[in-house]
């Protein structure tokens, strides 16, 4: 996964800590937020329906459940606004948990996963599957448990619409049938009132590293 810090106008924000790389998630749930439309009924002077109709259902926003095994604090801070602990050079050890949620702003979140079933020799080049939703907002831990065994950190947040990712400022896609291919940014530019992207691609994932890294535009 790749998290890009956004702005309250859903701009990526570039600068020396403005994404971060990692792998260390165990899983990311997607689950719609509908406004269900409003149904109309009438009946006539003897009981029978003689108007019945429903406007159309709306999504509202898209809720992500993401659990993780391996927790970068920069990561965390980044995605939910939350203080960073520093160690006495100055490096991330942990996380500060306040009250404030960040509502304003959020960050941009792509994940890769594997597409199982491939023939490389058939097809070229491996396949991806890639995600992208370019802006999510209130972003909270929701809860961890400390037990005899690996904890499990879970952070709850949503999809926001209006921002400003276009075909964004990586390369994601490819732009010819070499193998390795050619990348480049997305080929279709992310809409106005898109929620989250979802197809294949032969462009690998970036390698993960630690802590957050420099973006420049």
């Amino acid at each position: 996964m790749r998290v890009t810090r956004v702005d309250e106008c859903g701009n990526v924000v570039p600068g020396p800590c403005a994404q971060v790389v990692s792998k260390g998630f165990v899983s990311i749930a997607y689950a719609s937020e509908i406004k269900e439309g409003t149904e109309t009924e009438v009946e006539n002077a003897n009981g029978d329906l003689c108007v019945s109709g429903k406007s159309c259902d709306e999504l509202k926003w898209i809720n992500l459940t993401m659990s993780f095994c391996s927790v970068d604090p920069d990561l965390v801070t980044l995605m939910t606004g939350y203080q960073s602990v520093l160690d006495f050079a100055g490096n991330a050890v942990g996380n500060r948990i306040g009250k404030k949620i960040l509502c304003e702003g959020g960050f941009a979140l792509e994940v890769w996963s594997d597409i199982p079933g491939q023939n490389c020799q058939l097809t070229g080049s491996r396949l991806y599957g890639y995600f992208l939703a370019p802006w999510v907002k209130n972003a909270i831990l929701t809860g961890f448990t400390l037990e005899n065994d690996g904890a499990n950190f879970e952070i709850t947040a949503r999809t926001e619409i209006g921002g400003n990712w276009g075909v964004g400022p990586y390369n994601v896609d490819p732009t010819d049938n070499a193998s390795p291919p050619a990348a480049g940014p997305l080929l279709t530019p992310f809409g106005p009132e898109d929620h989250l992207d979802l197809h294949a691609t032969t462009v690998p994932p970036p390698e993960p590293q630690c802590g957050c890294q420099p973006l420049t535009l």
